[in-house]
């Protein structure tokens, strides 16, 4: 889809953090709001996800949803024109020296994140700050059909710093990666194969197994993180403890286990503020 990567492109030298980034959230921000992509779903997830809730909360959050992602947009598009600009709209970093201590350690992680807040803006300062440190920063992508602007996004993260791992790259590549020193960027929050079925928020999911196996094999710590909005361009990150995870002798059921652990503490990050998350997501597919 040429034309939609050339309206992208146009609106990337057209916003800036001023006045005309303003026009261009608003004009996305419009276009959400009336044509409402999956709004049916997102109304009917909101309700299964929090049955006690009124439908008119459940209509503000669909909004601030949009809202959010328009800002995601603008912000993204206007990050491309330096991304260092990403340390300065990052106002504070919670429990960082989780992180560069393992970096210093050259010891390999596993950042497990969704799609929440502008999670394309945490994934740059992260990248960012690993470079500072001397190291690599991967991340596990799922390519889309478009393949005009899966080229798109794939040079903007590329332009981080980033390395991009295709998600159907062998396991035990990544897992040598890993063993390695490497930081991995997991962003786990998608439904996945049938036969893996572990609750998120509460309800029967699919999940994919790709970073419990990745956690499995190596033993390398599971660090969440999240970037939480606080206004536009103004952003604040937090690294939580190493998930613990219970043991089993079963192979499956320890998987279980550990992608039960990972959608917990992706859950909490969303029970916060779910506002922030992707709503658009079928995640919870028959």
């Amino acid at each position: 889809m040429k034309a939609a990567v050339k309206a992208i492109k146009f609106f990337e030298k057209f916003a800036d953090k001023g006045l005309r980034g303003k026009i261009t959230q608003k004009f996305f921000s419009g276009l959400l709001k009336l044509i409402k992509p999956r709004g049916k779903l997102i109304l009917k997830d909101l309700a299964r996800v929090y049955p006690e809730s009124s439908e008119k909360w459940r209509k503000e959050i669909r909004s601030k949803v949009y809202e959010n992602l328009s800002w995601t947009l603008v912000e993204t598009l206007v990050l491309q024109r330096d991304n260092s600009q990403a340390f300065d709209w990052i106002k504070s970093v919670k429990n960082i020296e989780i992180i560069n201590d393992l970096m210093q350690q050259k010891r390999g992680a596993l950042l497990l994140s969704g799609h929440f807040g502008n999670w394309e803006l945490g994934a740059s300062w992260l990248t960012q700050n690993a470079i500072k440190h001397g190291h690599k920063m991967y991340v596990i992508y799922q390519p889309i059909h478009d393949a005009d602007i899966d080229k798109y996004l794939i040079d903007m993260r590329e332009r981080y710093g980033m390395i991009m791992l295709d998600k159907n790259i062998s396991v035990m590549k990544i897992a040598h990666l890993l063993k390695e020193g490497a930081h991995i960027i997991l962003l786990n929050d998608i439904s996945g194969k049938a036969e893996l079925r572990v609750p998120f928020m509460g309800l029967d999911a699919t999940n994919t197994p790709g970073a419990g196996l990745m956690a499995m094999l190596t033993g390398v710590p599971v660090i969440p993180a999240c970037i939480y909005r606080n206004a536009p361009f103004e952003h604040e990150i937090e690294f939580f403890e190493p998930l613990k995870f219970l043991q089993a002798k079963d192979r499956e059921e320890r998987l279980r286990l550990i992608t039960l652990e990972m959608n917990k503490a992706i859950e909490k990050f969303i029970r916060r503020r779910p506002e922030l998350w992707f709503w658009l997501h079928n995640r919870w597919k028959n």
